[in-house]
C-alpha cells in the first residue's frame, strides 16, 4: 500500500527563481556619528531609490555624539533628503561580517576604525564640519552627494555585468 502511494504522488515541479538584485551593504564611519557620516547614508538611501538599487546604507562613529546636529538635519531638509530612522550609534551597532563596502570617513588609517573588516575599502577625504558654520555643512553635503552619485553608478554597472567598479576619488 505504502509504494502504491509513493508511486501516485505527483512529481514537485521546479520553477525558476526570480533573479534578485544584490543587496550592496555600506557602511560609513567618521567620527562623531552626527554629520558627514549620517548625511552619507541619507544620501545613500535617498538616490539607490531613484536608481533602484538595492542598497542597505548604514553609518557608526568612532566616539558617537549620540545625536545628530541641528546643521546636518537642516542641510539635508534643504535637498529634501530624510534622516528619518537614523541615529548616531558606535561602530559595535554594525554587523561587520555583513559589509560589503567600508566608506573610511574619519582620517585615519582604516585598520584603526574597523581591524577585522574583510570587505572593500574607500577612504574619502571630506572635512568634517562639526562646530563649523552652515556653510561648511552644506559644502559637505553636496560633496558627499556627488561621490555617492558616483559610487551608486559604479555599483549599478557591477550590478549589470559591467566593469567591476573602480575606488570612488
Amino acid at each position: 500500500m505504502m509504494a502504491f502511494a509513493a508511486a501516485v504522488r505527483p512529481k514537485p515541479r521546479f520553477f525558476p527563481q526570480p533573479e534578485t538584485k544584490k543587496k550592496h551593504r555600506i557602511a560609513f564611519v567618521c567620527v562623531g556619528n552626527a554629520a558627514r557620516s549620517q548625511m552619507a547614508e541619507a544620501w545613500t538611501r535617498h538616490l539607490a531609490r531613484a536608481k533602484n538599487l538595492e542598497v542597505e546604507p548604514m553609518s557608526a562613529g568612532m566616539t558617537p555624539l549620540g545625536s545628530i546636529t541641528p546643521e546636518t538635519y537642516q542641510v539635508m531638509a534643504e535637498k529634501k533628503v530624510s534622516l528619518e530612522g537614523q541615529e548616531s550609534k558606535g561602530r559595535e551597532a554594525i554587523d561587520w561580517e555583513q559589509v560589503d563596502l567600508l566608506v573610511n570617513l574619519t582620517g585615519l588609517p582604516w585598520r584603526s576604525v574597523v581591524p577585522a573588516f574583510r570587505g572593500r575599502v574607500e577612504q574619502w577625504d571630506i572635512r568634517d564640519p562639526y562646530g563649523e558654520a552652515i556653510g561648511t555643512y552644506r559644502k559637505v553635503r553636496d560633496q558627499l552627494e556627488r561621490k555617492i552619485k558616483r559610487l551608486l553608478a559604479d555599483l549599478k554597472k557591477s550590478s549589470t555585468g559591467g566593469p567591476p567598479p573602480a575606488p570612488a576619488a
